[in-house]
């Protein structure tokens, strides 16, 4: 019965803390989490566009893509695979410390895209 009464307080404080990290909003998942730093090692170590580079830079087409369907104006020229690598490498080589959403923010911006507040400073 102790077992059994163990295992059900288990079950349920382990239902609820799914819960409460079901509640947390999270604005992004996947690569844009990950430091330029972190980027700009994977870049290194595969030496061309590897398998981590191609997922990266194809969430951020697919980003681009999901922003020309939902934004009412402007609507962005979304770059090849080659040209996003071009423009995250040099993005993260000059700031290590930023997010690759950061680069990804910066690229949409001077694609003519939304130019989140925090680029005006």
């Amino acid at each position: 019965m102790k077992t059994l009464l163990s295992t059900g307080v288990l079950l349920l404080s382990i239902a609820a803390s799914n819960t409460a990290l079901a509640q947390k909003a999270l604005l992004a998942q996947g690569p844009p989490t990950i430091s330029c730093g972190s980027y700009a090692e994977a870049r290194i170590d595969e030496g061309t566009l590897g398998p981590n580079s191609i997922r990266i830079v194809s969430w951020v087409q697919g980003y681009l893509s999901g922003y020309n369907s939902y934004a009412k104006q402007p609507v962005v020229a979304v770059p090849t695979i080659a040209g996003i690598a071009t423009f995250l490498d040099k993005y993260c080589a000059d700031n290590p410390m930023h997010r690759v959403s950061n680069g990804i923010d910066s690229l949409l911006a001077e694609l003519g895209g939304y130019k989140q507040p925090y680029l005006s400073k």
